[in-house]
């Protein structure tokens, strides 16, 4: 009897204790009757058959341009309506990003993407310096280097045949990201098989299986899968090398006369990189421990590794299947050839114009810690609010004739665009800190690769998109080259 009481009693608090979630899920429910959308069975079908981005897009002209989606217990409120989303990214408070992103916290911990409140304020405030104008001159002559490399590979398809160019982008990104990052020269180009750069391109695999996997996002099953096994084995290399390059850089940088250049057993340069600048302010005295500098380190890794190859892939897609606009991008490049660094009018329209199309990161998502006002609807908390960057950028209401390629748009007054329109670095508060690194590096590779090749059209390739992390093309990026 004493036993059957105390059960009853543990049971009793146990209720009382879930009481409150109980009563803001009925909440959550409640508020997802008010709204139309797909069921669980239409989003796993559309999953499977890879056609999830336009799938998403057609649900706008299905249910509006708000719209919910189940995922398992959670609520997802999609917002496809410039104006919403000026409240989701330009809020102060919109700032926690949403549980999709905690897929990645095994291998970036709490930096700077998946970080938020005052952790996420006060790392932001720290790196931005690393992010400044005058900094980019550290990391342009790693970024041309590099790029003699990938010209050099691609030499050897330059003869007209069609072949698959995402391979080699996405080695060139990585040894420009080792260098520009860590200070340290990985040579992916030359050695794609190295241990270093198959974790990484191993671990971003497992990331996407486990982000469209309902019983792979609970870690309690994840544990028991091969994917779980990969992501351990990966997680032990990269962070072994960025504990190895962290500990190598001190020591170099304690003696400020030595010559930083002379430790060739990790491939140190002269300049400085984006870790040396967090070990300068750690020595300084800012509250930054070594386990903090790594997470930030491949937090900047992953981010400009993966966005970048995406932009430049389908940049070099676009180029190849409209011959004006790429002898218009090609002009330019000879004319500034040297000056990457100051503006480039069409080329940078031409990189807008294909984020507009193809963003790196298709859809953003935050979590909902309070209640909050979405214009005129009230969005309980607990819901995740996503916004669809690649439907609010094929708006015909924005941008006419959406689906066709037009750098011409971003030439004409920004300023009559809505602010949120067009978001291909985000915006607010959380948006990218590495825009002005990214576009430089799009800059100067898509410079380069112009003035040495022209780029011939694949006939019939058509990407198929793939919604990763970031956006990818399930085909690959098929092109052909002529020597200049």
């Amino acid at each position: 009897m004493i036993t059957l009481v105390m059960i009853l009693a543990i049971a009793i608090i146990y209720l009382f204790k879930l009481l409150p979630r109980i009563k803001n899920f009925a909440r959550i429910f409640k508020f997802a009757k008010t709204l139309g959308g797909p069921s669980p069975m239409e989003l796993m079908e559309n999953m499977k058959e890879g056609k999830l981005l336009y799938w998403l897009r057609d649900l706008r002209k299905k249910y509006g341009s708000r719209y919910r989606i189940w995922f398992g217990k959670e609520l997802t409120l999609f917002l496809t309506e410039p104006e919403d989303v000026k409240y989701m990214l330009g809020s102060n408070q919109m700032i926690y990003k949403s549980a999709n992103y905690r897929i990645a916290e095994p291998w970036l911990g709490k930096g700077l993407l998946t970080s938020g409140g005052d952790l996420w304020h006060r790392r932001r405030k720290m790196l931005t310096p690393a992010f400044h104008f005058k900094m980019l001159g550290e990391f342009k002559q790693p970024m041309e280097e590099n790029c003699k490399i990938f010209l050099e590979k691609l030499e050897e398809k330059a003869n007209g045949e069609v072949f698959d160019i995402f391979p080699h982008i996405t080695l060139l990104a990585l040894d420009i990201i080792c260098e520009t990052a860590m200070g340290v020269q990985k040579n992916a180009q030359l050695e794609s098989t190295s241990e270093y750069v198959t974790a990484v391109q191993n671990i971003c695999r497992v990331f996407h299986r486990q982000c469209y996997s309902p019983w792979k996002r609970f870690d309690s099953l994840f544990r028991f899968t091969n994917d779980y096994q990969e992501r351990k084995r990966c997680l032990g290399i990269l962070h072994g090398e960025t504990k190895r390059v962290i500990d190598m850089r001190k020591k170099a940088l304690k003696d400020v006369d030595d010559d930083v250049g002379n430790n060739n057993d990790i491939g140190i340069k002269k300049r400085l990189a984006f870790l040396d600048i967090l070990l300068l302010a750690q020595a300084d005295g800012a509250d930054l421990t070594d386990d903090e500098i790594r997470e930030e380190v491949d937090t900047f890794m992953f981010e400009g590794h993966d966005t970048v190859s995406s932009a430049l892939a389908f940049a070099i897609f676009l180029l190849s299947q409209n011959k004006e606009e790429q002898q218009k991008a090609y002009e330019e490049a000879v004319a500034l050839e040297g000056k990457e660094k100051e503006s480039m009018k069409y080329l940078e329209a031409v990189i807008k114009e294909t984020l507009r199309l193809y963003p790196s990161v298709p859809l953003y998502g935050r979590m909902i810690h309070e209640d909050y006002y979405i214009g005129d609807l009230l969005v309980p908390r607990g819901v995740t609010i996503s916004h669809l960057a690649f439907v609010v950028h094929r708006s015909e209401k924005h941008f006419p004739e959406p689906e066709r390629f037009n750098p011409e748009r971003f030439l004409v007054d920004e300023s009559n665009m809505h602010p949120y329109s067009f978001i291909g670095f985000s915006a607010g508060p959380r948006n990218c800190i590495g825009q002005k690194f990214a576009m430089l590096e799009l800059k100067v590779t898509l410079a380069n690769v112009l003035r040495a090749y022209e780029l011939l059209p694949a006939e019939g390739f058509e990407p198929i998109l793939l919604p990763e992390i970031v956006i990818k093309s399930k085909n690959g990026i098929q092109v052909r080259l002529r020597k200049r």
